[in-house]
């Protein structure tokens, strides 16, 4: 088997690749936004809209979500698109700044928004539900603290599934876990795994039906054992409200892959 280092560097070379022949295949368009009165350039990977200008709102609910992410949120009420916008980690002129801000994400590829509209096609390719991205750039400008830009349609009549779960009753919880179950399969049979699951990520329509928001999905390895270390990795306790609700979680997956059950014990309600 190959070492870890070499399948991450040739992880890296199909992604090179795979942007270079979509940049070819897709002429970038120049956009400009509207961030606080002052005018920023992007360039942008992926366009549903054809807009050459982005007026952004900041609400409430904008700075609601900010309080609980790193990215920064804006409305643009005239397409009903929510827009991320993820700022340089890095003071400017610092070594994280040219190692990771600079090289990294805007030479090398590492394009936050152009990764998550890649995983969002990567899901829907799996037959999972994902919110429409209309918009995905990155700042035209390299000194621009504002590094990408992505806008996805917002889902005004969905509720997250974190606040879902947290009001539910039991039989609710569990049913949206088997939900949950099905897709977490559904994406390992395409060969992907979600790199941060947790409830915040999707959002549930007024039928019912996951909707998944944040979609960073990373591919799984060959290898059956490491396989399954990393879908169990995956599958973390305190982003799935405790022990008893991963184990469940696990169990409905090991139902969908036929495997043996070492307990079909449900979780005690909290």
């Amino acid at each position: 088997s190959y070492a870890p280092w070499a399948l991450h560097l040739l992880s890296e070379f199909t992604r090179l690749v795979q942007i270079t022949h979509h940049l070819l295949l897709n002429p970038m368009m120049l956009t400009t936004l509207n961030l606080h009165g002052k005018k920023y350039y992007y360039l942008l990977l992926h366009d549903q809209l054809g807009l050459a200008h982005w007026s952004l709102q900041q609400t409430e609910l904008t700075r609601q979500l900010e309080h609980i992410a790193s990215s920064q949120f804006w409305l643009h009420p005239a397409s009903n698109s929510l827009c991320k916008i993820v700022p340089d980690k890095y003071p400017r002129w610092s070594l994280g700044w040219w190692r990771r801000d600079l090289l990294g994400k805007r030479l090398v590829g590492h394009i936050d928004a152009l990764r998550e509209w890649q995983s969002n096609r990567r899901l829907r390719k799996a037959g999972l539900q994902t919110v429409q991205c209309k918009a995905a750039g990155i700042a035209l400008n390299p000194l621009n603290p504002h590094a990408s830009f992505l806008a996805v349609h917002y889902l005004a009549e969905h509720c997250s599934g974190e606040h879902y779960f947290e009001q539910a009753d039991e039989a609710a919880r569990l049913a949206l876990l088997q939900r949950l179950a099905r897709d977490i399969y559904q994406l390992a049979r395409h060969g992907y795994y979600h790199r941060d699951l947790h409830l915040g990520n999707l959002m549930l329509s007024p039928s019912g039906h996951i909707v998944w928001i944040d979609t960073h999905v990373r591919r799984l390895p060959g290898n059956r054992e490491r396989l399954r270390k990393t879908i169990l990795a995956s599958l973390e306790p305190g982003k799935l409200f405790g022990q008893c609700y991963r184990d469940y979680l696990l169990t409905q997956l090991r139902r969908l892959a036929g495997l043996p059950q070492p307990s079909l014990m449900k979780p005690e309600p909290r």
